[in-house]
């Protein structure tokens, strides 16, 4: 399990409470971690972080567009201030978490940050945003180490509102085992901490169901040739290969794996992490069959569908899976805090105190989301967890739609 690691001096800067030196009083309000003065008629300022270059391109603009619409939903102001959404590109690894996240906190106006799209980029991230006492929720980071109950100091800032692996593994496990009658399976992750983590919740509750795993392999995010690690994998002779890895990677596992023998009929499950058209051009013909676990959109709230129809209205475009929601979500919750702890003078400027923010973030109880009541545990775990297994049925790029390309089959 990776995790990110600090030094004796930066642990102390990140506990809560404990800067004392970033206490301050601004106007009506006092904060141990600090206040931000919004001047009258200025805009309180919200960073997002996501997934906007690279393979995964669509996941991180649907998730901050996804913010942009609840913004709009909401008049465009929170306390008669109006709402600025300030974008950086994460893409989805460390390096780009680190570096978007470090642009954001060198703002000092920003009060809250939504993402990131991956776990990668928000174990690096999230201790730079909240070593400044910035709270971040998470859009997409799904990895359950980073709202564990051992996690480190630095990512006690940090929240979510999509559901943690934890839930995802045991609906997926439960769904293989108890659905298909699998009692053998193999697993591929790319050393990433969404797809590890996953691999091992889902390995760990298959096993308690009774099910076996045969081959446990990893590759690489740029390996193009998996026919090594599918053989291997073939001499165990799995009935199943879960593999949440991301779409340059299930491009080649896909075009590759009825190559070698023995693998043609196994059935292959992959993650929410490729819900998107983009995996039906980098597949192929080998997508129709192709079966994902991910969010399961028509048990979303009553109002996803107008959502939708706003969402298509706007950006000429229908969402992808369930990642504009989220993004949504993220900045309905945000916005909700900020409303709450929110303190005006008589001059008519606003001041918000961050561990106020914080904490009324934390403290969200039954919140009506888009994807269900958000309601955050100890940990910043919020999400509502909704999944269904999702089959692809053809291989036409622009006939992706939820519903019929890819198909929920389960439940």
């Amino acid at each position: 399990m990776n995790r990110v690691l600090f030094s004796a001096a930066t642990l102390a800067a990140v506990l809560l409470g404990a800067s004392g030196s970033r206490a301050e009083t601004l106007g009506p309000v006092t904060d141990p971690l600090g206040v931000v003065k919004v001047a009258k008629g200025q805009p309180i300022l919200i960073g997002g972080y996501s997934s906007q270059s690279g393979g995964d391109t669509n996941q991180g603009i649907d998730e901050l567009r996804g913010a942009e619409i609840a913004i709009k939903d909401a008049g465009g102001k929170v306390l008669g201030f109006p709402v600025k959404l300030l974008g950086e590109d994460a893409q989805c690894t460390a390096e780009g978490g680190q570096t978007a996240a470090t642009k954001l906190a060198g703002n000092k106006q920003i009060v809250a940050v939504l993402g990131p799209s991956c776990s990668s980029g928000a174990r690096a991230g999230a201790p730079i945003l909240w070593k400044l006492g910035i709270p971040s929720v998470a859009i997409g980071a799904t990895a359950p180490a980073l709202t564990a109950a051992d996690r480190p100091d630095g990512f006690k800032g940090f929240l979510r509102v999509v559901p943690n692996d934890l839930k995802s593994a045991a609906f997926t496990a439960s769904y293989a085992y108890d659905k298909l009658g699998v009692k053998t399976a193999a697993t591929i992750h790319d050393g990433s901490p969404y797809t590890e983590q996953l691999v091992r919740a889902f390995e760990k509750d298959f096993t308690a169901k009774g099910g076996t795993i045969v081959a446990s392999e990893a590759v690489s995010p740029t390996d193009t040739d998996l026919r090594p690690v599918l053989t291997r994998i073939a001499t165990k002779k799995p009935e199943l290969i879960f593999t949440p890895v991301f779409t340059s990677t299930v491009g080649f596992l896909m075009r590759q794996k009825d190559e070698v023998a023995g693998l043609a009929g196994t059935k292959v499950i992959g993650g929410e992490g490729v819900f998107s058209a983009n995996v039906i051009e980098a597949v192929g013909p080998k997508i129709i069959g192709f079966h994902i676990v991910g969010p399961s959109t028509d048990l979303f709230s009553e109002r996803f569908p107008v959502f939708v129809k706003n969402f298509t209205a706007e950006y000429g475009e229908a969402p992808i899976g369930g990642f504009s929601a989220y993004g949504y979500d993220a900045a309905l919750l945000t916005m909700a805090a900020i409303k709450e702890v929110g303190k005006t003078d008589a001059e008519g400027n606003l001041y918000i105190g961050r561990k106020a923010l914080h904490d009324a973030m934390m403290a969200t109880k039954a919140l009506p989301g888009l994807t269900g009541a958000l309601s955050c545990d100890v940990h910043g775990d919020c999400g509502a967890a909704t999944y269904a297994i999702w089959e692809f049925t053809s291989d036409d790029q622009s006939s992706f739609a939820p519903g019929t390309n890819p198909k929920r089959i389960f439940p």
